[in-house]
């Protein structure tokens, strides 16, 4: 028997559907060139109740989160091991990485791209297609960053290439900056 999902009259399933379909399909089109270079697709998320931002394009997925399995490991942020589409990944606490205290409870994993790990986060709001317009280059004491105008609020944007660049060298023995900023320098975000 096949779930007709047409019939729904519940507004937030409809909402999680068109979310999840178009979630879908930004993995299944391929990439334009040309003029949607200057768009920037994000996953609207939170974190301690904040609102952030992920770049989609430094995504490999998201999925809900589930129980971790346990690691012994004592890597700054380690939550444990995380399964994705087969593979076994070192799961590690969004927030802590960012340096706003550890996640009391985690509801999503956002499967990165450019290295094999996964992110745990508190919520996620959505995703959207943004324009160079909704990207604003902000300063903050540790220097300056990106931010994004989407679901009716400004998101610190996450670039994950210094998480990433973080965790890999706290692996190597290198010292542990203990948090990192949200934003990096100008990174995809600002091209």
């Amino acid at each position: 028997m096949t779930l007709d999902r047409s019939d729904r009259s519940d507004p937030l399933e409809g909402q999680l559907d068109e979310w999840r379909a178009a979630f879908d399909r930004s993995f299944a089109e391929p990439r334009r060139l040309g003029d949607d270079d200057a768009v920037l697709d994000v996953l609207g998320i939170r974190i301690a109740g904040d609102p952030f931002a992920l770049n989609l394009a430094d995504l490999a997925g998201l999925q809900p989160a589930m129980p971790a399995a346990p690691y012994p490991a004592t890597a700054p942020g380690l939550l444990g091991l995380a399964g994705h589409q087969g593979q076994v990944l070192p799961l590690y606490d969004l927030r802590a990485l960012i340096g706003r205290g550890a996640a009391t409870a985690v509801r999503w994993w956002a499967i990165a791209r450019a290295a094999p790990l996964a992110l745990a986060f508190e919520g996620f709001d959505g995703q959207w297609r943004l324009t160079p317009g909704d990207r604003l280059q902000q300063s903050d004491a540790a220097g300056t960053g990106w931010a994004v105008r989407c679901g009716g609020a400004l998101r610190p944007l996450i670039e994950l290439e210094g998480l990433i660049a973080a965790v890999a060298g706290s692996q190597l023995g290198e010292p542990w900056a203990g948090s990192l900023t949200p934003t990096t320098g100008a990174g995809p975000a600002g091209r």
